[in-house]
């Protein structure tokens, strides 16, 4: 199979690769947030949906619906937010 030039790849991803490189650091940005700020998270938002986009929590709510709203009211994007649920209870494992 030939190899596909950097223009080909972008292409295929719908995307320009400047334009991609910013859409994953902000993501890796919101990743880290959510991953490091998770028990501030369980303290603040327990047993809600919460949104991240550009490195800040946007939005929380009880529901995804009403999650999904209050992105769209702000004209953020919810297919590019990380949207979690923040489960107070933790998870057990049997070992």
């Amino acid at each position: 199979m030939a190899r596909l030039s950097a223009k080909q790849k972008a292409e295929y991803l719908g995307a320009a690769p400047k334009k991609l490189d910013r859409e994953l650091r902000a993501f890796s940005r919101a990743a880290r947030l959510l991953s490091s700020s998770h028990s501030r998270l369980i303290d603040k938002h327990p047993k809600q949906w919460v949104a991240i986009y550009g490195g800040k929590v946007r939005a929380s709510a009880k529901s995804l619906d009403a999650i999904i709203s209050k992105l769209e009211r702000q004209g953020l994007p919810p297919n590019e937010a990380i949207i979690r649920y923040i489960d107070s209870g933790g998870r057990k494992l049997i070992l």
